[in-house]
């Protein structure tokens, strides 16, 4: 193999497979990035086992072949390259020789032979989203998705097919079991998904950066224990988590006592103030509801309290109830309205969050009890 690529393209290629790679892995040949060229240049391809990503950047080939190299190792020496050609040679040793500027590297590979085949997906059934509503979808979900220390079932992102009359609209759904949040989007084409549609959080995650700075349709496939994600450069093979998600509709309520509306950004930076004075074991804050304000307090033995009042319209009768701070600012953060209206019950009762200026997602809180 030897090639030419743009220091800038190179990098490119293996900062999205270092984020894959697994960092302390079972086999050694799962830290590595498989360099393929193809006639169009060269073909990165990383993977943990349960996520594969593919991506094909432009180079110029001198001559065909395949190495695989440590991921990490290789991106750290790519980011500090002097020259902005990079040549890349497989010499007699098998080593990849990388050459830029003045500088020489000689690293140490795997058998490309040895290097996981990404299993098969049958693409007869795939929908297109727009790139940007996917995205609007995982950042109103994915910072909600269980890690992986919690329950297996809620590690992943649930999928499900929510069309109406009018179109048709998909709709993922994460949740911890303190917060739940679901968001949905228009798509075309066929979802053909079955009942446990898991996609898993790190996936999730990995699939958001690698959308950053592409605009264009995103086509998805669903196979029985596998998703592929791709658009023009890029294809992504997810493995499903093989579990059940919870009915999140019993912990919706049906109805609410009373509603609170306020400015978001106002209500998200009055909680990161007084939150600073909050207990370190629950992050609480007590919300004290009253007709025409919101009353945020914090109390942290040993080092004082705060409070801060933030103006609300309240129809229902005032309140007390407390709040994990950090659900609630992670929730705020992920709304892009100007306006968002709580809607409450008793003290102890799920709290349901909605941004003023889109129907399309949904998020609860779970309250905790204030001593």
């Amino acid at each position: 193999m030897d090639i030419l690529i743009h220091r800038d393209e190179l990098v490119r290629a293996l900062a999205r497979a270092q984020g894959i790679v697994e960092k302390r892995p079972t086999l050694p040949i799962l830290s590595a990035v498989l360099l393929q060229t193809t006639p169009e240049g060269l073909r990165a391809t990383a993977t943990d086992k349960t996520m594969t990503v593919i991506g094909d950047y432009a180079a110029t080939v001198r001559s065909s072949g395949e190495v695989a190299v440590d991921a990490n190792n290789f991106f750290q020496i790519a980011k500090v390259l002097s020259g902005d050609i990079v040549t890349l040679t497989v010499i007699d040793n098998g080593r990849l020789e990388v050459r830029a500027g003045a500088s020489v590297f000689k690293l140490s590979t795997f058998n490309a032979a040895d290097f996981p085949v990404t299993p098969a997906l049958d693409q007869a059934r795939s929908l297109a989203m727009e790139s940007g509503a996917l995205r609007r979808v995982i950042d109103r979900v994915h910072f909600a998705v269980a890690p992986d220390d919690n329950r297996y079932g809620l590690n992943g992102a649930h999928v499900e097919d929510t069309s109406v009359s009018d179109g048709a609209v998909v709709r993922f759904v994460g949740t911890d079991g303190n917060r739940l949040c679901w968001a949905q989007a228009p798509y075309k084409g066929e979802l053909g998904i079955g009942k446990k549609m898991l996609l898993p959080r790190k996936g999730l995650g990995e699939i958001r950066k690698l959308l950053d700075g592409y605009e264009g349709d995103v086509q998805i496939a669903f196979g029985d224990r596998a998703a592929l994600v791709q658009y023009p450069g890029i294809l992504v093979h997810l493995r499903l988590l093989e579990a059940d998600f919870p009915d999140y509709r019993q912990v919706l309520p049906a109805s609410f006592k009373r509603r609170v509306v306020v400015d978001r950004d106002v209500l998200r930076e009055a909680l990161r103030r007084v939150s600073i004075l909050a207990t370190d074991a629950t992050n609480s804050v007590r919300f004290q509801f009253t007709s025409d304000a919101l009353q945020l307090s914090a109390r942290k033995a040993d080092a004082g309290d705060g409070k801060e009042d933030v103006p609300v319209e309240l129809q229902g009768e005032p309140i007390s109830m407390g709040f994990n701070a950090r659900f609630m600012v992670e929730v705020l953060s992920a709304m892009q309205g100007s306006r968002v209206a709580l809607e409450l019950g008793e003290a102890l009762a799920p709290c349901i969050l909605r941004d003023l200026d889109d129907d399309n997602a949904l998020f609860v809180v779970m309250p905790v009890r204030l001593d």
